[in-house]
């Protein structure tokens, strides 16, 4: 787990995947389709080292390059993309594999897909959010569809899962709740350091707290 930077109240979870985008933003390459891509987070897309960097969205008011729904990309041709950038969309699809299917389709041979989702996190809407999936499963519809996973990163584990559910406490709008946020902000430092206890390895020993999952990191080539 990286520090957290600018704002000190900016969940775990993005802190982390800020950071995982930034350590693997060499794989941004050529053509690069970024489906749901809304900058979020103070990771910034390396747009102009690319030939071309193609925002998608469903919803039109975000006035995306393309718009259209991953499980059906109709508008984009087979193989004539080089990178599909799929953060934190997926919770949002209800057609999980028809969308990755259309994405290995999209893609060129040898082309990647970098892409995050939560696990053990609060539902969101944007505008709806369908599901959780465990990393096992990304495992298998990944390789039956035909990808070749070449990294799948666990975003925090016991540890992580339950500081964020504490810090998360801070953006309560009700006034009476005003002093508990004061007590939250003398805990932050403790929070901060009790997140380090997920890469200890009695954690990683431990078949119940190593199964705490927030999310995962996946780069996957066709």
């Amino acid at each position: 787990m990286t520090s957290v930077k600018k704002d000190k109240w900016v969940s775990y979870r993005r802190t982390y995947l800020d950071y995982l985008q930034e350590k693997f933003k060499y794989f941004y390459k050529g053509v690069v389709l970024d489906i749901g891509g809304r900058d979020r987070g103070y990771f910034v897309k390396p747009k102009d080292k690319v030939e071309k960097w193609i925002f998608a969205d469903i919803n039109a008011q975000y006035k995306p390059d393309l718009l259209l729904d991953v499980s059906n990309m109709k508008e984009v041709e087979s193989n004539s993309v080089d990178v599909v950038n799929a953060i934190e969309l997926f919770e949002h699809v209800l057609n999980i594999e028809g969308g990755l299917e259309e994405i290995y389709r999209v893609l060129k041979k040898d082309g990647i897909l970098i892409l995050s989702v939560p696990f053990m996190y609060h539902v969101h809407g944007d505008p709806y959010d369908f599901q959780r999936w465990t990393n096992q499963k990304w495992l298998i519809v990944l390789k039956k569809i035909g990808f070749r996973v070449e990294k799948l990163i666990i975003m925090g584990k016991y540890f992580t899962h339950l500081s964020e559910t504490i810090k998360f406490m801070h953006r309560i709008k009700k006034k009476s709740f005003f002093p508990v946020k004061l007590i939250l902000r003398v805990m932050l430092p403790i929070l901060n350091k009790v997140v380090l206890y997920d890469n200890e390895k009695w954690i990683k020993d431990d078949q119940i707290l190593n199964n705490f999952h927030n999310g995962y990191f996946i780069i996957a080539k066709k």
